[in-house]
């Protein structure tokens, strides 16, 4: 039979079926009328992509200027010269305009032959040609500037890319859907873009079909805002700034004097209600810091919803900055429950689903599609509304086997060498008992470090995956299917082959998951598994 014909037999059948399932599609509309047609042209980008493109790159200024914070403080303090900082803001904002004009002038895009092709760029052009089989996240987001025009913007992410590979700006909101779901479906299916053309009034009524995996409360965005808070890198921040303080007029100054005496008189001078008073003040200093964390989660995920449709999750939710983050689950390489210290507290975890290492949906800093304030039963339903998820198994192990005690002993002896070393050093330099209490207490305090972190390394064999513990005061659950491991590096010292234990290194499309010291015939199981799973499976890891 000639292949031609039975194409067009096949597109006539595909026509006929959504005519019978939908009398009220005409077929022909929905070919001629397709948006997909059009974006086979090469297609600008509106006019307000400039202003899109001016807030991305002073967004991207400040956020990479943390670092010199203390130096304008410092300046300011020293006689900052106003009428220089304002040519300079000045100066900075004519050139980023001029730089967004250019942009827009100069940007095309279009989707070709299973491809989408951007082109940019003033004196060379650059031409980037996506294959539609590497997209690996598409975000959509409707900052508040975009909101009354109906406008929206497309990032595309693909696979192993360390940058956004695609950023399409100011995009009319239904067009910008339509192509975001074009995107997703044409990189499940081998069929050529004409086929898609046919179905896509099928695909137009389908898109409803959408299940409901999660949803997270105000009051769970204000406690994920709470645990989840950057207090260190604000401590960072600020403490160049602080110590251009005058702390000694501070505190004699009348105002802290009564305060101090007023502690003094409540707590009757005992030492333990003072210590006390003084973590409830630690407490409250932090959660005054993390009011900036709270509001930070509630601006960025409220309302928050996870949903799934068809091979994909998708998230949305922003008060300001609306946003749509769409996966193809296949692409999810490790699911990771993590639990800070002051979450433990209120038994909540933070989901991750963990992609192709590069450029992740959340933040710059490689951090991945993420679920917050989890309670652990909600853990075993989330991962159970996603079937196609690898590996079968979704309850949240209670207990974990431990790595050997060898990993321990081994770094005990590390931090008692340079303190007997010292010790030695300053009785024969005659030192003060003081020198020797310090060597010692904070070797001891290395030595609690290390029991603490060796208490906390574990695994569980469970089915098709293999979950990893770890953390310190913290905790973390690692979730790793066989089918989607690409190496396993196994190494082992003259002292762990007496010992039949072995390092362990999972490599997998996200990173590597390392266990330590574990035993030789966990780690041939872990090679076993790894490779029967492959050998059923011969699909494309991504």
């Amino acid at each position: 039979m000639d292949k031609s014909s039975t194409s067009a037999d096949n597109h006539k059948q595909l026509e006929t079926e959504t005519i019978m399932a939908h009398p009220s599609v005409d077929t022909n509309d929905a070919v001629n009328n397709n948006p997909a047609s059009d974006l086979q042209q090469w297609q600008a980008l509106s006019a307000w992509s400039i202003v899109s493109n001016i807030f991305t790159t002073l967004k991207s200024i400040l956020s990479n200027g943390f670092a010199i914070v203390p130096i304008v403080y410092t300046g300011w303090q020293q006689g900052f010269d106003m009428q220089w900082g304002i040519l300079a803001s000045s100066l900075l904002l004519i050139l980023v305009t001029i730089f967004a004009i250019i942009e827009w002038l100069k940007f095309r895009f279009r989707l070709n032959n299973h491809q989408l092709e951007v082109k940019r760029g003033l004196f060379f052009t650059k031409k980037d040609e996506i294959p539609l089989s590497r997209i690996q996240n598409i975000r959509y987001e409707q900052p508040f500037y975009f909101k009354p025009l109906s406008l929206g913007t497309l990032v595309i992410e693909t696979a192993g890319s360390k940058s956004d590979e695609a950023q399409l700006a100011a995009l009319d909101a239904q067009q910008a859907q339509t192509l975001k779901r074009l995107l997703l479906n044409l990189s499940h299916f081998e069929a050529t873009l004409s086929v898609h053309q046919h179905s896509y009034a099928n695909k137009q009524l389908s898109i409803n079909n959408t299940q409901s995996i999660t949803r997270k409360s105000l009051r769970d965005l204000i406690l994920f805002g709470f645990y989840q808070n950057n207090f260190i890198w604000f401590a960072v921040i600020a403490g160049p700034i602080v110590g251009q303080f005058d702390w000694d007029k501070i505190f004699d100054s009348p105002m802290a004097q009564q305060f101090w005496l007023w502690v003094q008189q409540q707590t009757h001078q005992n030492i333990g209600l003072q210590t006390i008073m003084v973590i409830i003040m630690l407490f409250g200093i932090y959660s005054l810091f993390s009011l900036i964390s709270i509001i930070a989660a509630i601006l960025k995920y409220h309302p928050y919803q996870l949903d799934k449709h068809e091979d994909t999750i998708q998230r949305s939710g922003g008060v300001i900055s609306h946003q749509q983050d769409a996966l193809a689950i296949k692409r999810i390489q490790l699911v990771q429950a993590q639990q800070p210290i002051i979450a433990r507290l209120f038994n909540r975890w933070t989901l991750y689903f963990k992609q192709v290492k590069g450029h992740e949906v959340e933040h710059k800093t490689k951090q991945h599609m993420l679920i917050p304030s989890v309670k652990p039963n909600e853990v075993e339903s989330i991962l159970a509304n996603i079937p196609q998820l690898s590996g079968g198994v979704s309850v949240l192990p209670n207990s974990y086997t431990p790595i050997s005690i060898n990993w321990l002993t081994r770094r005990l002896a590390l931090p008692l060498f340079p303190a007997t070393l010292l010790s030695i050093i300053g009785y024969y330099g005659h030192h003060s008992l003081g020198f020797f209490e310090f060597i010692w207490f904070t070797t001891a305090m290395v030595m609690i470090a290390l029991y603490i972190r060796y208490k906390q390394w574990g695994y569980v064999i469970a089915d098709q995956v293999i979950w990893q513990h770890s953390g310190f005061f913290g905790q973390q659950w690692k979730r790793v299917a066989f089918e989607k491991v690409q190496h396993v590096t196994i190494t082992q010292t003259s002292s762990q082959k007496q010992a039949q234990l072995a390092y362990v290194e999972v490599g997998l499309a996200s990173g590597s998951v390392v266990f330590p010291y574990i035993p030789t015939s966990i780690a041939e199981l872990i090679i076993t598994r790894s490779l029967n799973a492959i050998s059923h499976d011969n699909h494309n890891w991504i």
